[in-house]
């Protein structure tokens, strides 16, 4: 197959890692395929372009895919219309049979030039969501009149979008989310990083990696550890990430409870980034961010880390409902009481952190996930030589 992906973004966001190792994955059973994207508007290395160079596909930047269009900010209708005027042209010169679409904007712009090219390829949409696409008029207009599949990664967002939007059931698919398992970092001997971070040698260290912003309710967690500051004295929570509301969300909370000495701000890794997970006795996860699929709770998973989970979006089925890792309420007193049976019941974390391991290894595979991707393709193709009514 020749799938043309459109992604209108420049930016290195949690979404996109995951799904360029989708189309990676493809290209390597021989399809080929073409990534569009926005280029940065300033000089930065945290952009898609910086990485495509590790990946087996044709990169486009000759298109703007900027950002859906907002009432408040029309600076990008220009762009737009240099894209819906050259794009119909490019898919039929390209000879693509399927346009993928992964955000808003480029949806409507790749399901018009889909719809007016000559070879009218069919459009499918992955759905990235933390809580599924929103029933606005928009998403119903888009998913109506501009796509033949629709692509998910959790049995709630499922459910969700066909009570949303009664979208044909032989048309949407559950695609399990994925990790490439073959990834050096998870198989290496890691630097000790504790005393970097001055934790202890004896300390019970929690781990969580984010953006932290307000929503995300890190301040639940910081809270938890107020609650047992007597009851584990040698308890951190390391915290791993950044974010521009990192002063409300988490220096705020450490001060009122004056945690200075429990809460260790990591910042943002990236070379050393699996060293510091390997510094974590249990890895806690309240919400997930832009990439619905939790990759940073994933990732701990793989790396054998006990792992608590708020009943929250998908991510109750990341840990397979409980039987990986442990499913809570995220009430602060909720979170203690979840660290504290961690903290002092080897036998419990011994057995979770084998339960999170071997589910992540089964479940979050590469392999299965590229091979359910191709077959639904295959099947979206058929379904669109029989005609619409199919």
């Amino acid at each position: 197959m020749k799938i043309l992906n459109l992604y209108s973004d420049w930016k290195w966001t949690g979404p996109i890692e995951p799904v360029l190792n989708i189309m990676n994955a493809l290209a390597s059973r021989g399809h080929e395929i073409t990534f569009a994207y926005g280029l940065p508007p300033y000089e930065t290395d945290r952009c898609i372009h910086a990485y495509m160079g590790r990946y087996r596909l044709t990169p486009v930047t000759r298109f703007k895919l900027s950002h859906v269009l907002k009432w408040n900010n029309w600076s990008s209708i220009p762009g737009t219309i240099h894209d819906l005027r050259h794009l119909p042209s490019f898919i039929d010169r390209g000879g693509f049979d399927l346009v993928q679409v992964h955000r808003s904007h480029d949806h409507l712009v790749g399901g018009i030039a889909a719809r007016v090219c000559r070879s009218r390829p069919p459009v499918v949409r992955m759905d990235h969501k933390r809580d599924s696409l929103a029933p606005s008029f928009s998403n119903k207009f888009l998913l109506s009149r501009f796509t033949d599949g629709l692509v998910t990664f959790s049995r709630r967002s499922f459910n969700l979008l066909r009570e949303r939007f009664a979208f044909p059931l032989k048309r949407m698919v559950i695609v399990n989310p994925a990790l490439d398992l073959d990834r050096p970092d998870f198989h290496r001997a890691y630097e000790h990083m504790r005393p970097a971070f001055g934790i202890p040698g004896d300390a019970f260290v929690v781990g969580n990696v984010a953006r932290f912003q307000k929503y995300r309710g890190t301040d639940r967690l910081i809270e938890a550890v107020h609650l047992l500051r007597d009851r584990l004295p040698h308890l951190r929570l390391l915290l791993v990430g950044r974010s521009g509301e990192i002063k409300e969300s988490v220096e705020a909370p450490v001060k009122k409870f004056r945690l200075e000495d429990r809460v260790i701000l990591a910042g943002y890794r990236v070379d050393d980034y699996f060293d510091t997970l390997a510094a974590m006795d249990a890895f806690a996860f309240l919400t997930p961010g832009s990439d619905g699929t939790a990759r940073a709770l994933r990732e701990a998973m793989v790396m054998g880390l006990p792992v608590i989970v708020a009943k929250r979006g998908m991510l109750p089925e990341l840990v397979d409902e409980g039987n990986a890792g442990v499913v809570v309420e995220d009430t602060p007193e909720n979170l203690a009481e979840a660290i504290y049976a961690l903290a002092t019941d080897e036998k419990q974390r011994d057995a979770l952190a084998r339960a999170a391991k071997d589910f992540a290894l089964n479940e979050f595979r590469l392999d299965r996930q590229v091979r359910t991707v191709e077959s639904f393709y295959q099947k979206v193709l058929t379904l669109h030589k029989e005609g619409p009514d199919s």
